[in-house]
């Protein structure tokens, strides 16, 4: 028999004691359980969030190359469906392509329609032998490149394309090079139509690039004749298929039909333009952008 009368309340306090104590440990526990399950569950949703980041950018750049190779005309769309498939890039060959049959494309806009357009015609197509065949028919050079595969025959009829069709007309007007032999040789023929020739004829500098592929060649024009003579020649320059920029000019009058003038200025030519790809970089967040910005 127990003789101490508190002999309970210690007994009962003690179970209470443990059974507190093993509530704080289980309440711990899930509290733990809870903080990691919040930790994942915010590290999964950044995840994701960056996942989907990651594949709105590769969508994005499918996008533009599928843009690309249907603005020029490198591959056909057989189904219409705005799209390019893995099947259709598989048996994509551009030199099988007929660029009668890309309407809207780059490819149709200059094979077709540039290099049939009188509009843009600089000399007569009739003075170029190399334009006909044995039976003095006109040779279809549009039709040579669609159907030759030998990327050097290719260039071979490209050249003759741009010799005898309106095509001639954009290296006339807008070369591709810095051809300052070309550009005196304008300016003499120029020289020639205007009945003038002029005492001495040479680059009056070197070529200057720009980041946006226009270039510039300095040129420097003087005419000393009589006033007619003079206008004459400006009046030519004016006409000139091949654009002259002049930025500055001395006039001065000797006599009532003498007309001096001296100038400066530009011609142009564009540089090649080739297709850049280029990287993105995709961020977590705005945080780690400005970061690697700064790095």
């Amino acid at each position: 028999m127990d003789n101490n009368p508190d002999g309970p309340a210690v007994s009962k306090r003690i179970k209470i004691s443990k059974t507190q104590q093993e509530m704080l440990l289980i309440a711990l526990v899930t509290a733990v359980i809870l903080g990691i399950c919040g930790v994942l569950i915010v590290f999964f949703a950044k995840y994701i969030k960056f996942n989907n980041k990651v594949i709105d950018a590769k969508n994005g750049a499918i996008s533009n190359y599928e843009k690309t190779i249907k603005n020029v005309g490198v591959c056909r769309d057989t189904n219409r469906d705005g799209k390019f498939s893995d099947e259709e890039l598989r048996k994509c060959n551009p030199d099988e392509l007929d660029s009668a049959n890309m309407p809207g494309t780059l490819r149709y806009n200059v094979m077709v329609d540039m290099a049939k357009n009188t509009d843009l015609e600089s000399v007569a197509r009739d003075s170029q032998d190399g334009c006909y065949d044995e039976d003095g028919e006109k040779i279809d050079f549009q039709k040579l490149i669609d159907g030759e595969t030998n990327e050097t025959k290719q260039a071979e009829y490209l050249a003759r394309l741009k010799m005898c069709s309106a095509l001639r007309v954009v290296p006339d007007a807008l070369p591709a090079q810095a051809n300052e032999e070309a550009l005196m040789s304008s300016l003499n023929q120029i020289f020639i139509v205007s009945n003038w020739e002029p005492e001495a004829l040479s680059p009056s500098g070197n070529a200057v690039s720009s980041s946006e592929g226009l270039s510039t060649i300095p040129v420097s024009l003087s005419v000393e004749a009589s006033t007619a003579t003079t206008m004459n020649v400006l009046n030519n320059i004016e006409k000139s298929i091949r654009t002259f920029d002049l930025q500055t000019a001395t006039v001065s009058w000797s006599g009532q039909n003498y007309l001096s003038l001296h100038s400066q200025g530009v011609a142009y030519y564009t540089e090649n333009a080739d297709l850049v790809e280029r990287s993105e970089t995709v961020y977590a967040s705005d945080h780690a952008k400005k970061k690697g910005n700064k790095s």
